[in-house]
């Protein structure tokens, strides 16, 4: 695959993964509006983020499985257009039980999408550039956090919630005709391929249990500052929406450069589990400090970015990481990675808002510091292996 040819598929992955994970935050801006057209409460509409996260995070393990035996572009396509499909759907709801509907199965579009693009990824690029090549779909995630509420939120000041939805589901098929243009067709599978056992056995080695396990207390870290950042300002500084929407992007602008160093980093490491490790640790020194001290807005702002640089930068390794098991697996791990990375979702808004309501945000800072280190000690006890030839450092055999 030549040079233009990569950057023509990542830059197509990149936006396809910017308007798929643009749609959970998409209805915030609008939960008010939501919950008097379907005359519902509050509560109940935030009840449709948790159930989308539930689909996404199964049907990524499923779609997964599925690709790593039929194929992966047509999955990989399919997805994004159930998901712009259901948006449509969402846009013209009338009832709660219709909004769940269209919910759950947007949820599965965009976990059949997130669950094998960084397989797909991994199949076009050498092992040489996957750093790089696998920053660039992290940054369709981070540019999701910077301009996709901004943007959802400018279009229903024009059009109102339901135009804001539509147009965006129209972004999403849009991205789907270009990743379907982009994507190069699957490669030719070996004669024997279809009877072939899938090693299934591999995904339950300690090592690589605990390397999941590491990146899932990486999105919890994350989660909970995207979740509850926003209300610590707010509660610390007494911040104006206004300001509140300039600082948090500056913040997510960190998230969106530590993509670009991590992936420069993977490419030049002999340890891609260290570095993540690393990333951990120090994700673990700023987040305490980051909830549970008031040094002024302009610190808090500037320890924002920094965890966000420092979070994001370690991502890129454990994905590359990942993808160097062997590609009859690869569809499956990154899907099992993504219904991970669902569950520390959950349990971040779960717990950490169960922390503030009996410690406080000093509490939760203690509790994101907890998780950040101990995803930095699974991550080091993935890396701690012996190195035989032909195995790299993550301890599977490099293709």
């Amino acid at each position: 695959m030549n040079s233009r040819r990569t950057m023509t598929m990542l830059i197509a992955l990149c936006t396809a993964t910017f308007f798929v994970t643009s749609a959970g935050a998409s209805m915030a801006p609008f939960l008010n509006l939501i919950t008097r057209d379907l005359a519902t409460t509050l509560p109940a509409v935030a009840h449709l983020f948790s159930i989308q996260a539930l689909a996404w995070g199964v049907a990524s393990l499923v779609a997964g499985m599925v690709s790593d035996r039929i194929g992966r572009r047509g999955i990989l396509v399919g997805g994004i257009v159930l998901m712009g499909t259901m948006r449509l759907g969402f846009s013209t709801a009338d009832t709660y039980t219709a909004a769940v509907g269209w919910q759950i199965l947007s949820g599965i579009g965009g976990g059949a999408f997130m669950g094998i693009v960084y397989a797909v990824v991994s199949e076009h690029v050498t092992p040489a550039i996957r750093g790089r090549a696998m920053s660039w779909v992290i940054t369709g995630q981070s540019l999701s956090l910077v301009l996709g509420v901004p943007l959802v939120t400018l279009l229903g000041a024009l059009g109102g919630w339901r135009g804001a939805i539509a147009t965006h589901g129209i972004f999403v098929l849009l991205s789907a005709v270009a990743v379907r243009l982009a994507t190069p067709p699957d490669p030719a599978p070996h004669p024997h391929a279809a009877h072939a056992k899938i090693p299934y056995a591999a995904l339950f080695k300690p090592k690589l249990i605990a390397l999941l396990a590491a990146g899932t207390t990486e999105r919890m870290c994350f989660a909970i500052v995207a979740i509850f950042l926003p209300a610590y300002l707010q509660h610390a500084y007494d911040i104006a929406l206004g300001g509140l929407a300039l600082v948090l992007a500056l913040v997510a602008a960190g998230n969106l450069i530590g993509n670009i160093i991590g992936g420069r980093i993977a490419d030049r490491t002999r340890s891609r589990a260290r570095v993540f490790a690393i990333g951990s640790a120090l994700t673990a020194v700023v987040a305490l400090p980051l909830l549970a001290w008031h040094p002024g807005l302009a610190v808090s702002v500037a320890l924002g970015f920094v965890f966000s640089l420092v979070n994001a930068a370690g991502r890129p390794s454990l994905m590359a990481t990942l993808a160097e098991m062997p590609k009859e697996l690869r569809s499956t791990l990154f899907g099992l990675n993504i219904t991970m990375a669902s569950m520390g979702w959950l349990l971040a808004g779960s717990v950490g808002g169960w922390l503030i309501a009996i410690s406080g945000f000093a509490g939760l800072g203690v509790f994101s510091a907890l998780v950040a280190a101990l995803g930095c000690g699974l991550a080091l006890f993935s890396a701690a292996r012996p190195r035989p030839r032909g195995v790299k450092g993550n301890g599977v055999k490099s293709e």
